[in-house]
């Protein structure tokens, strides 16, 4: 009988000792070091919709449709480069053939701006000129045997429209940006065993961005190759 209380005494204090080990939802507020700001970083969330024309490698053309959900990781190299990278999942459509299942998508890239100039005058047209370039490299796959990859860049002319006065800084929207250029697609992939590649690989972009706060951003952005597709994101800027 002794053996027994003790063995239950030692399963509950073990079992106490297992619970007091299990991480909370609240900790300490002092850490070992810390950050004043992470400035150079930036992290957001994108979805987007692909509508293209491929060339089947045996001949005939097909219309890839494709569904992208990911989350992104930029980090600024100089005020005017920044670096990114993207994980998520992306599912392909084929004409006659539903979407597949989803599976990884991952993408690199690199945002440059090559020139800017601000626009003082007249005071309603306030903000600022720049020429930009996104380039990237992504590979999708989805879960109906289809796997591609896609090299782009574009060179867009941007507009970004400021708060009119300092005052006015935490006004919403704290600026609007649009933009509108030209954009090239190399794709390349294959489905159920065969290859295939884009119909047209020069297009247009164009979209706007809402800073809703200084740091916080909310777009929109079409693409058009030969037939239209779209995205829609959000951004932090630390």
């Amino acid at each position: 009988m002794k053996n027994s209380i003790w063995m239950a005494t030692m399963a509950i204090g073990s079992a106490v000792a297992a619970c007091a080990a299990t991480p909370g939802g609240a900790g300490m507020r002092d850490s070992l070091t810390s950050t004043d700001n992470l400035a150079p970083v930036s992290v957001g969330v994108d979805y987007q919709m692909i509508k293209r024309t491929v060339s089947l490698d045996a001949g005939g053309k097909n219309v890839l449709q494709a569904r992208v959900y990911s989350a992104e990781v930029g980090v600024d190299l100089f005020s005017w480069w920044q670096v990114f990278g993207s994980l998520g999942t992306s599912q392909a459509g084929w004409e006659a053939f539903d979407y597949g299942d989803n599976k990884l998508a991952w993408s690199a890239g690199t945002h440059f701006n090559w020139w800017h100039y601000d626009i003082t005058e007249p005071e309603f047209m306030e903000g600022r000129l720049s020429f930009q370039t996104t380039a990237a490299f992504s590979q999708l796959s989805s879960g109906n045997d289809t796997r591609w990859y896609d090299a782009y860049a574009d060179l867009t002319l941007n507009y970004e429209i400021f708060a009119e006065k300092q005052k006015d800084l935490k006004a919403i929207p704290y600026s609007l940006a649009l933009y509108g250029g030209v954009a090239f697609s190399k794709l390349s992939g294959h489905v159920m065993g065969a290859d295939f590649g884009e119909d047209k690989a020069v297009g247009l972009v164009g979209g706007a961005d809402v800073f809703i706060a200084r740091n916080l951003s909310v777009g929109a952005q079409v693409l058009y190759f030969d037939k239209p597709g779209f995205g829609v994101s959000a951004r932090y800027h630390f």
